[in-house]
């Protein structure tokens, strides 16, 4: 870590965004280069910083300079990972270095690549974004204003989820295979395959096997989760794992975590009307796709410093929130001087106007004019549970969404809609987003449709169009047609407007 007194002395700051990060795909002895960046007042030198993210289950953190005409300089700097409120949560300082042209300083053991993209991932890569630091100073001499200078890079990465279907599966031999074709979103061609089949027979069971085949040269790394999807709906997660992709022609194989006998015995669960039914979640990287400098700011405030300054204040403020809203938690629980009470079919919760009237546009109204809420200090909301109930007004009290499952959020978002609490509805359309199947994907259309949400129903849409086959034979689908022909008809004329295009 850097000492106060170097906290306080004036630097050039250089913080990189590393976008995508988990997608990194580089061996041992590769690395990930930042944008390169000057720093004027260290004889107009040019720098950049190398990632090493997988040296022997370590990463690897150096600044590098670049090779120009200047002679050696020495500088003292301190290289940092940050955290969403930019925290440094591993910091290595260097005090007084010497480096030459193409000379570096750092460490190929900065952090354990395990605590950085396992175990605290949601802590070092938040919306996994790797952010760093590099603040460096002068050894000798002061520098004369403080710079910072901000760049990104953004690693491409196109996801696909996709229900796949293996037809009359009791009737696959050994060695013969079915093949699933991925397309990209972009331009349509097909860059990668997925294989099914069957090894072994006669003296032992036959096991299930896949093999993913690239067709496009530029896949560096891919995820695939595989679950069965049984008679009721139901999705059975059988095999997740990552591939990173070092010959281009190169393919990986895996195997399914139960033999063909063992699918046939459990045939009413596993294989109705003698179909497999795959559902498939993957994830793949292209490499870089974005590499930029976005701006460079002078005579500005330094992040780190300004903390150094208010370390106090901050530590204040750091145990203030969480305080605060254990209070508001517990006026909640304990109905501590409420004034307005929330009537369901079956319960009474005790609640605040002020609290309400914050937090939503529909309670303010409610209370601010002469409705019967206002006058009955009582809000009857008879069409919403108990449950659905109570997780709004924890969110409202301490903005704390509990854990959702299908139900829970499409019933949460209808209630977030139905008072304006945006910010709560947005939670809960991402999670009906990252949890669309096509055995619900009928259901959040309807929904979407329902509330006017066009940002969940048009992506609710594409993915119908995506996996259409598989959406349109399903017993969802004909109860859509006979509940909402003008929702199913809408849906479907998408995809010929897309190809008049």
């Amino acid at each position: 870590m850097a000492s106060e007194d170097d906290c306080k002395r004036k630097c050039f700051t250089f913080i990189w965004k590393l976008e995508n990060a988990s997608y990194c795909w580089q061996s041992d002895t590769e690395c990930i280069e930042s944008p390169s960046f000057t720093v004027d007042e260290i004889h107009e030198t040019n720098w950049k910083l190398k990632l090493y993210p997988s040296f022997q289950n370590k990463i690897g953190f150096f600044l590098e300079r670049q090779a120009d005409d200047k002679g050696t300089v020495a500088i003292g700097c301190e290289l940092a990972f940050l955290s969403s409120d930019d925290t440094a949560l591993h910091a290595l300082k260097i005090k007084n270095e010497e480096i030459g042209k193409k000379g570096y300083c750092g460490s190929n053991r900065f952090a354990s690549w395990s605590e950085v993209f396992s175990e605290k991932i949601s802590v070092f890569l938040p919306k996994d974004t790797l952010t760093v630091r590099c603040r460096m100073w002068k050894s000798v001499d002061e520098m004369s204003k403080d710079v910072q200078c901000f760049a990104r890079t953004r690693i491409s990465v196109e996801k696909r989820s996709f229900l796949w279907n293996i037809e009359n599966f009791s009737s696959l031999k050994s060695y013969g295979k079915k093949t699933y074709e991925m397309k990209s979103h972009e331009n349509g061609k097909n860059f990668m395959s997925l294989e099914l089949f069957l090894t072994g027979g006669r003296l032992c069971d036959e096991t299930v096997r896949f093999k993913m085949i690239p067709n496009y040269e530029n896949i560096k790394k891919s995820t695939f989760q595989l679950s069965v999807v049984d008679a009721s709906k139901n999705t059975v997660k059988f095999f997740q794992d990552e591939f990173c992709y070092r010959d281009p022609c190169g393919s990986k194989d895996f195997t399914l975590f139960c033999t063909k006998s063992e699918l046939l015995e459990k045939k009413s669960i596993y294989l109705p009307n003698d179909v497999l039914s795959l559902w498939c979640e993957c994830a793949f990287s292209f490499g870089i796709i974005q590499q930029e400098i976005e701006k460079v700011d002078s005579d500005c405030i330094d992040i780190a410093k300004k903390k150094s300054d208010n370390r106090t204040s901050d530590k204040e403020n750091e145990l203030s929130v969480p305080i605060l809203i254990n209070d508001f938690k517990s006026m909640l629980n304990n109905s501590i001087h409420y004034d307005v009470k929330l009537k369901t079919s079956s319960h009474v919760f005790s609640a605040h106007k002020c609290i309400l009237s914050v937090r939503s546009p529909v309670f303010e109204a409610m209370f601010s004019n002469d409705m019967k809420e206002k006058i009955n200090d009582c809000v009857d909301i008879e069409d919403l549970n108990d449950d659905t109930v109570l997780r709004l007004l924890r969110y409202i009290y301490s903005a704390d969404v509990e854990e959702l499952e299908w139900v829970s959020a499409t019933q949460l978002y209808e209630a977030a809609d139905k008072y304006e609490v945006l910010s709560l509805k947005r939670i809960c359309s991402s999670y009906l987003r990252n949890n669309l199947c096509p055995g619900n994907a009928c259901e959040a259309l309807v929904l979407a449709d329902l509330h006017q949400d066009e940002d969940l129903k048009g992506f609710v849409q594409d993915f119908i169009l995506r996996n259409g086959k598989d959406i349109i034979n399903s017993e969802e689908w004909e109860q859509l047609m006979e509940t909402n022909l003008k929702l199913a008809a809408e849906t479907l004329c998408l995809k010929y407007k897309e190809k008049l295009k």
